[in-house]
């Protein structure tokens, strides 16, 4: 890639009267230790992104062809790495964004329009521990209640 100025670099190809822009942003509402850089890939492109910071890419015209961007978390090694794939035209921007996740192992996710509230895997994790903690509730207290109930004379 080359970089004519800060924020804004150009994939091989891309030229100003053909080229479309994606613009990519590292949402920073999800602000963790280890979690402040991304390695991103546009079309195999490597690039590093800051929490709370965007880059614009040109990107040269791909026919039928989708422009592909992938975000690399090094702690979802085992997870599937967020993907988006667009097809562009000329002239044409697209803002994606990346939201981290709370989660740790959990790779995030990458959109078209900014991410609001939990993701399915943060509400997933939230509902199981919750289920959890309510059993414990459950098997501690009920035992309780009835050894007190039991063991009162009257």
């Amino acid at each position: 890639m080359s970089t004519n100025r800060p924020g804004f670099q150009a994939l091989p190809g891309a030229t100003p009267d053909n080229s479309a822009f994606i613009d990519l942003y590292f949402d920073p509402s999800i602000s963790l230790p280890g979690k402040s850089t991304v390695s991103a890939s546009i079309n195999g492109w490597t690039i590093r992104l800051s929490a709370g910071r965007f880059v614009r890419i040109a990107v040269p015209p791909r026919g039928r062809w989708p422009v592909s961007v992938v975000v690399d978390h090094y702690a979802a090694f085992l997870s599937p790495k967020p993907r988006l794939e667009l097809v562009m035209q000329p002239g044409q921007v697209a803002p994606v964004f990346y939201r981290a996740s709370i989660l740790n192992g959990d790779p995030g996710a990458l959109s078209i329009g900014k991410h609001r509230g939990m993701s399915r895997t943060e509400k997933g994790s939230l509902i199981f521990v919750l289920l959890v903690l309510l059993h414990i509730l459950v098997a501690g207290v009920v035992p309780l209640l009835l050894f007190l109930n039991l063991g009162m004379p009257e």
